[in-house]
């Protein structure tokens, strides 16, 4: 595997892209994004067994208009779709998502990115702002402006860490009358709208005339903005949308080395998480609180970072949103390593599934699992699971946690966004009496969904949230 066979293949005539992308299999920030080793190294002569390989297509922007003026007013999740894959209500394009004719400016966030590909969603007049990954090596953190003045590049800063990524996948699109908030595992290239299946949480916001009251949804919003140096007049523009309806809760990382002074955010990672789970245990019904303490989290990410017992035992903990003695006080147990991780599955494809997808060795490449870490004796493989796509021959990019407790599992919260289920993602936690985040890598963005049910129904999952379906790009049954 070469990677400027990579950088042919997505045929990107963008110099920041090319560079990115030759990148993309250096990057190791324990765990956060992995290199495909020995076990994938003959991935480009491999040929799928159960469907013909065939080059990536590339995605025709078709803009599609919505007579409501607030699709979204109380947010959905979809599903990107397939280039294949027939019209469904659970799936989007990124031209159906950003309504090319109507935005007026745009903010978006990505790790990789294609430049060329991203301007052909926009009219030439349409302002946008992009907050990307580069190499801190040899490039420096700053803002600067091309095409024009249209389009302005960011670079937040990473505070020193050797191998830090910027992964933080969100969009804010501007409208006449509204503001769409878009939290995303997806990236801003083909491949990751078109062949691989990523999920995406997207809601509406209206505009009103005047400062609007203060919310910790938008509090939130702002200070994850200033965290990735979004120049203060974007993040002004926020002033007038009114959040009063968001009941999603921001989740939010940044490099654990970067200066306080820079963060604007008051907690972060599994820390951030521990604090949004406490909030959600402290309005369980007293008769379902014994379940909470016993929840199950499947957790799945497209790439695998080094995970022992010891931080699947304290990553349980933190959402639970409990500490140490009080799950010792709830369970009358100790909080043995081994024993608190049976309460995790972490879900990932098998190299047949990788092997065997309709899309052939690129979208491939995009799932990532160090043989080192299986094999290494401290790593938790007997946590690991299969997990089967949702669409047949797909390989799932999205980065999804679920959460479920109460009679049969029927309630629960969800995560979704770019923390894929690693260290270098999420963080370590000390839990004493004040939680602390020992070690950060990424800049990372996404959602907790509170007050999810999960039902099924003539056999089939239904996983609904706020009045409407969450589709999952995996099935719920995961095998070990």
């Amino acid at each position: 595997m070469t990677n400027m066979s990579r950088a042919d293949n997505y045929r990107s005539d963008d110099d920041v892209t090319k560079k990115q992308l030759e990148e993309f299999d250096k990057l190791i920030d324990d765990g956060a994004i992995l290199i495909s080793d020995s076990d994938t190294s003959d991935l480009d002569n491999t040929e799928p067994t159960t469907s013909p390989s065939r080059p990536i297509p590339t995605s025709t922007p078709v803009a599609v208009e919505s007579a409501d003026p607030l699709p979204y007013p109380n947010g959905v999740v979809r599903l990107t779709k397939t280039v294949d894959s027939k019209e469904s209500p659970d799936t989007i394009t990124m031209a159906e998502l950003v309504q090319r004719q109507k935005v007026q400016k745009v903010l978006v966030t990505t790790f990789v990115l294609d430049m060329q590909w991203l301007l052909a969603h926009f009219s030439g007049n349409t302002k946008i702002v992009v907050v990307a990954h580069y190499n801190p090596t040899v490039e420096s953190p700053g803002v600067w402006q091309t095409d024009g003045g249209r389009v302005t590049v960011v670079r937040p800063a990473f505070g020193g860490l050797q191998r830090p990524i910027m992964h933080s996948k969100v969009m804010l699109l501007f409208y006449a009358d509204y503001v769409r908030f878009v939290a995303s595992s997806a990236n801003l290239f083909d491949v990751d709208w078109t062949v691989l299946q990523n999920i995406v949480f997207i809601q509406d916001f209206p505009l009103h005339g005047g400062r609007q009251k203060v919310s910790r949804f938008g509090s939130d919003l702002r200070g994850a903005l200033r965290d990735l140096c979004v120049p203060e007049q974007v993040i002004g523009q926020l002033d007038e949308t009114d959040f009063s309806k968001a009941k999603a809760h921001i989740v939010t990382s940044v490099p654990s080395k970067l200066d306080e002074g820079r963060k604007h955010c008051a907690k972060y990672g599994v820390v951030r998480l521990h604090e949004v789970c406490q909030k959600m245990k402290e309005s369980v019904d007293p008769l379902d609180l014994g379940s909470w303490f016993n929840a199950t989290l499947y957790c799945y990410g497209s790439s695998m970072g080094k995970l022992t017992f010891s931080y699947l035992r304290d990553f349980y903990l933190c959402a639970l949103g409990t500490s140490h003695s009080e799950y010792r006080r709830q369970k009358s147990l100790d909080t043995v390593p081994a024993v608190l991780a049976q309460n995790i599955n972490v879900g990932f494809h098998t190299q047949d599934q990788g092997n065997q997808n309709r899309f052939g060795h690129i979208p491939r490449e995009c799932i990532k699992f160090h043989s080192t870490y299986y094999f290494d004796e401290q790593y938790a493989s007997s946590r690991l699971y299969k997990v089967e796509p949702a669409v047949d021959g797909v390989l799932v990019h999205a980065k999804v946690m679920l959460a479920r407790y109460g009679e049969k599992g029927s309630k629960g919260w969800v995560y979704l966004g770019s923390h894929n289920f690693t260290p270098g993602a999420w963080g370590y936690a000390n839990l004493g009496q004040r939680m602390k985040l020992r070690y950060l890598n990424n800049f990372e963005f996404g959602v907790v969904l509170p007050d999810v049910s999960f039902e099924s129904w003539f056999g089939r999952d239904s996983v609904r949230w706020n009045g409407s379906g969450i589709p999952l790009p995996f099935k719920l049954k995961w095998e070990p």
